[in-house]
């Protein structure tokens, strides 16, 4: 086969991967296709944690002979009993010659296990077809492994000048209706949504997601005097949408009694930095409970917190042709020192979206 075919079969495996989103948790998206004689005789996708692997669906779905095929895998296969059998053993049974993989498994339970077992197998395995791609299709699953961190996506709203809200206080709605819509999309794809306690103030949001898979997406709010009203509708639908409050020791002990029996309503007392919510120590405490991506919808100040602290692995900036002037700014907290100490973007995306210009990008070199 020529490169161009191995690249073709690889991003067609890249796609069939890319059906599990939202779905795969807390598992990577993983696509295989298999092919023999010029010709695609099996392919699959791993749809669901729990249920079988992409490499064991793609030789499932093949009703020929796998004498011989070459195997294109977005992730190594796997080489450690799971809810699911090692996919090497599989493999190798099956009587393929040559697995191409995309990127080895960033999970140390497996990284490049699942590599020398089939190459000490006699099978021909090629690893770095399409790496970058595969790597940018699960990077929250590669830092959450990584890092112990979960991926945090600041998504935002603005004005063209850069604010988020007129003087009154008013937000709704500075994006498009089709930007909006998008937005719920996003949603649907993560573990969390974030908001900060200004969020709740002034817009009584409900931040309502369902993942793909059926899962709920959990809403988080950052309130370090726990003045989230008992009232609010984040709280009132907590009995069907799960709902944490991370606050502090300064929030008053009666109000964390009387929110924590709320159906629903999980309240987690984090260490304080500078009278805030300290991030790192939840974030750490999330990814512990499988939270592995969160998307950021909070204001201003809560961006700036991301920023500043390094947290923010994505942005996701929807800008109206709107100017409102004024303070209110999209991304407070402190900022760059200096013009050298800008936050850089990268992989960047830019589409407009029901008059919006959006841009997508990663954080960082």
């Amino acid at each position: 086969m020529t490169r161009l075919k191995d690249e073709k079969y690889m991003r067609l495996a890249l796609d069939l991967a890319r059906k599990g989103e939202g779905r795969t948790h807390p598992n990577p998206m993983v696509g295989a296709v298999i092919v023999s004689s010029g010709k695609i005789i099996g392919q699959g996708y791993h749809s669901k944690a729990g249920l079988s692997h992409a490499e064991v669906v793609a030789m499932k779905n093949s009703k020929v002979s796998l004498k011989g095929a070459v195997m294109f895998v977005t992730l190594e296969p796997c080489d450690h009993y799971g809810r699911t059998p090692p996919c090497t053993e599989a493999i190798i049974n099956s009587g393929i010659k040559k697995v191409y993989v995309a990127m080895a498994d960033p999970n140390p339970l497996n990284s490049g296990k699942g590599i020398r077992k089939l190459k000490r197998s006699g099978i021909n395995v090629n690893v770095g077809l399409c790496e970058a791609e595969s790597r940018f299709l699960n990077r929250a699953y590669v830092k959450f492994i990584s890092s112990g961190m979960p991926y945090v996506t600041v998504k935002l709203a603005q004005s063209l000048d850069g604010k988020i809200a007129a003087r009154d206080g008013t937000s709704k709605w500075i994006s498009s209706l089709e930007s909006r819509r998008y937005v719920k999309k996003i949603r649907s794809r993560v573990d969390a949504v974030m908001v900060g306690i200004n969020t709740v103030l002034n817009d009584d949001p409900t931040l309502k997601a369902q993942k793909r898979s059926g899962k709920k997406v959990v809403r988080i709010v950052l309130d370090s005097k726990l003045r989230t009203p008992e009232r609010s509708r984040l709280v009132e639908t907590a009995d069907s949408l799960p709902l944490i409050l991370a606050t502090t020791s300064e929030a008053p002990s009666k109000k964390i009694k009387s929110l924590s029996r709320k159906n629903g309503v999980e309240v987690i007392v984090a260490k304080a930095d500078k009278g805030k919510v300290g991030l790192k120590d939840l974030f750490r405490d999330l990814a512990k409970r499988g939270i592995v991506s969160i998307l950021s919808e909070g204001g201003g100040e809560l961006a700036g917190s991301l920023f500043d602290g390094k947290f923010a692995s994505e942005v996701i900036f929807f800008v109206a042709p709107k100017i409102l002037g004024g303070k209110k700014v999209s991304v407070a907290g402190q900022g760059a020192s200096n013009i050298s100490d800008a936050i850089i973007l990268r992989d960047k995306e830019v589409f407009t979206s029901g008059g919006d210009v959006v841009v997508r990008a990663k954080v960082g070199k």
